[in-house]
């Protein structure tokens, strides 16, 4: 076969399996672009996660390895108990502070709470949240998240929805202590200021992982009215720490008429873990009335018994104990 043989029978290739041949070169040449985009791509950066149910997710300090276990298995028989509707084995897991402080020791009080957590059996996920301390003890705060079992009842038309406490741990000699509800610690006080119009008693202070919650007795030692907070003034009642200040949350009026005493408990919001400590209470804006018409009349009645106070001063009261 000569050289003008062999090109005529590559021509006569080329024209029958032109289409095929084409289709080929299309291909490839878009398998070659395709690999050209996917190389020069930059990278996507896939974010390592790993699951440390007793690192806190806070500080990155770790439980200590002793008590890790032991906190498992006390999380997991407290749910076990609320799931079967146990609440007294439950109940009784807790520390006598938190049966004291948190619900009054009234096992009603504590099923009401675990209700509102639990309603139904469920299935829960723990994760070391922060650690604090009070007095000579280190407290671990764990975050249980409260599902339904997915497994058993799927999420078919419904929402994922989940419930979640805190409960810390903590070591009492060799044993480990449990609290529930958000509940940290309570701790008395007793500490009081007065003058010849007003004697203010904190008397004790209860800590939630968010709240602190003060117990204050005001006593009327006059013949007047004595107002300590009725939403007249800026900043009647709040709590200093060492850097900054908080008010009081949802407040009641604090009047008292002549020689009157009113116990009132007054909450400020306060992370446990924030590095600051509370220092006073303070109540900057206390009157002394000859008159007092209440809040409910005119802006001029109002200031003109204000203006017309028998005295106005401010008192605090340390609560750094």
């Amino acid at each position: 076969m000569n050289f003008t043989e062999l090109r005529l029978k590559f021509r006569r290739f080329f024209r029958v399996n032109k289409r095929a041949i084409l289709l080929i070169l299309i291909i490839w040449a878009a398998i070659f672009f395709i690999n050209m985009i996917i190389a020069n791509r930059p990278e996507q950066y896939i974010p390592e996660t790993t699951y440390e149910a007793h690192t806190s997710v806070i500080s990155s300090s770790s439980t200590p390895t002793s008590m890790e276990e032991p906190i498992e298995v006390m999380i997991n028989e407290y749910v076990a108990y609320c799931n079967e509707g146990n609440y007294q084995k439950a109940f009784d897991m807790l520390s006598e502070d938190c049966k004291t402080y948190e619900f009054d020791n009234d096992i009603i009080k504590f099923m009401d709470h675990v209700l509102t957590k639990m309603p139904t059996p469920k299935v829960h996920a723990i994760q070391s949240y922060s650690k604090a301390k009070h007095d000579d003890k280190t407290m671990y705060i764990y975050e249980v998240k409260y599902t339904d079992d997915l497994l058993a009842t799927g999420l078919t038309k419904q929402e994922f929805r989940y419930t979640q406490e805190n409960m810390t741990f903590f070591k009492n000699n060799n044993d480990i202590e449990m609290n529930v509800g958000n509940y940290m610690y309570h701790t008395d006080i007793k500490s009081i200021s007065e003058n010849e119009y007003l004697k203010i008693d904190v008397i004790d202070k209860k800590v939630h992982y968010s709240m602190e919650t003060y117990e204050v007795k005001f006593t009327n030692r006059s013949n007047y009215t004595v107002v300590v907070a009725d939403g007249e003034e800026v900043d009647e009642v709040i709590l200093t720490l060492n850097h900054e200040s908080r008010q009081s949350g949802a407040l009641d009026n604090i009047v008292l008429g002549p020689k009157e005493s009113l116990t009132l408990e007054l909450e400020f919001p306060k992370f446990i873990d924030d590095s600051d400590r509370s220092q006073t209470l303070m109540f900057p804006a206390i009157r002394v009335m000859e008159q007092y018409s209440g809040t409910e009349v005119e802006d001029a009645i109002i200031q003109s018994e204000i203006d017309n106070a028998i005295a106005k001063f401010s008192m605090q009261v340390v609560v750094n104990k």
